[in-house]
């Protein structure tokens, strides 16, 4: 049953799998993986919302928020700067893997998108973030972003972001 979970998104990294082992089995890679999953001190249990970004985003940002730098975007350290702008924040609502998600209950995909930001993103969330709420995501899927050149709004978005960001 795990391949099947697993198989679509991170068929080819096997690190996920460590946390639904026995911390003893595998000490090391099961403390790397717990790093950015939710553990418990014995066999880990995915939460819905880690087995969503894993099934449904991971596959394409990283196990861990790490992606190729190509056109698919690195969370990891990074998805935080775009809320320091309400266009930031509605910009990660509105994207394509956002917006279109097969992810189809609002609050679920929330809680996806806070575990993005307030995991992934560390130290690039700023401090009293606000956590998005399921009618915030239900406004912003129905606006998706039409644009055919996402590389270039998603620079000028992060860099009006970015310039807002506490220092």
């Amino acid at each position: 049953m795990l391949h099947i979970l697993f198989r679509n998104a991170i068929s080819s990294r096997l690190l996920p799998l460590a946390c639904l082992l026995k911390k003893r089995a595998l000490t090391g890679l099961t403390a790397l993986v717990c790093g950015v999953f939710p553990c418990t001190s014995d066999a880990a249990l995915l939460d819905h919302a880690t087995t969503n970004y894993l099934t449904h985003c991971g596959g394409c940002h990283g196990i861990e928020g790490i992606s190729t730098r190509t056109f698919v975007p690195l969370l990891r350290d990074h998805v935080g700067t775009f809320t320091c702008s309400a266009e930031g924040r509605a910009y990660i609502g509105r994207v394509p893997g956002v917006s279109m998600s097969l992810i189809r209950d609002d609050q679920e995909l929330a809680d996806v998108m806070n575990f993005v930001l307030f995991r992934m993103g560390g130290k690039s969330t700023p401090a009293g973030t606000k956590p998005f709420t399921a009618a915030e995501i239900h406004t912003l899927r129905a606006q998706p972003i039409t644009t055919t050149n996402l590389l270039a709004l998603r620079a000028e978005v992060l860099s009006r972001a970015a310039a807002q960001c506490p220092r």
